[in-house]
């Protein structure tokens, strides 16, 4: 019997993480429902395969826990890029702003985190937290610029539940890539 493969689930999870972000955040696409829809079932697809394997293997490589924490930390991060691209907006320039691009840029990094994963043997193997989180911080600069946007009048109020959502998503990753850290440190 072959063993189930863990960290090439999480990597495939990962980079439908990476698809979610990249079409909510990104370029308009008039088939932009029919791809989500995709995703999100290979995502769900993916995360009850893991979960199966996780019930029925004997000794997975690394703790059940943390195998589904990050599994389902990775589906939540396709949740949020999902509500962000279906919520109408009058302002494409909403979704498509500066924390928006800071959030494309975490889900790549998160994706990259995820294939070091099977790898990784020593602590100084871990990827590159303070990069990581130096992108945060810029998501937080340009998540209030743009409430102070919309506090000053620039913005239509319309748009202020689009910009909590991309918030969100950006919360999203952050969560995400901290259950991966935690996965490494504690098996390492």
């Amino acid at each position: 019997m072959v063993k189930y493969n863990y960290f090439e689930q999480l990597e495939k999870l990962s980079e439908l993480a990476r698809s979610a972000v990249t079409l909510a955040c990104g370029g308009q696409s008039a088939t932009r429902r029919e791809e989500f829809s995709s995703i999100r079932r290979a995502c769900d697809r993916s995360v009850c395969e893991l979960e199966d394997a996780l019930f029925s293997d004997f000794l997975p490589p690394l703790e059940r826990d943390n195998l589904a924490a990050c599994a389902h930390a990775l589906s939540r991060v396709v949740d949020a890029a999902a509500e962000l691209c279906h919520h109408p907006t009058l302002l494409p320039s909403v979704k498509q702003n500066e924390e928006s691009a800071v959030c494309i840029k975490l889900a790549e990094s998160l994706s990259e985190a995820v294939s070091m994963l099977k790898r990784i043997r020593k602590p100084d193997e871990i990827p590159d937290r303070q990069g990581f989180r130096r992108l945060l911080s810029e998501g937080r600069c340009a998540h209030n610029a743009m409430l102070s946007k919309l506090h000053a009048g620039a913005l239509p109020r319309s748009s202020a539940q689009t910009i909590i959502q991309v918030g969100r998503l950006r919360a999203e990753l952050s969560r995400a890539f901290d259950e991966l850290v935690e996965i490494m440190l504690n098996n390492i």
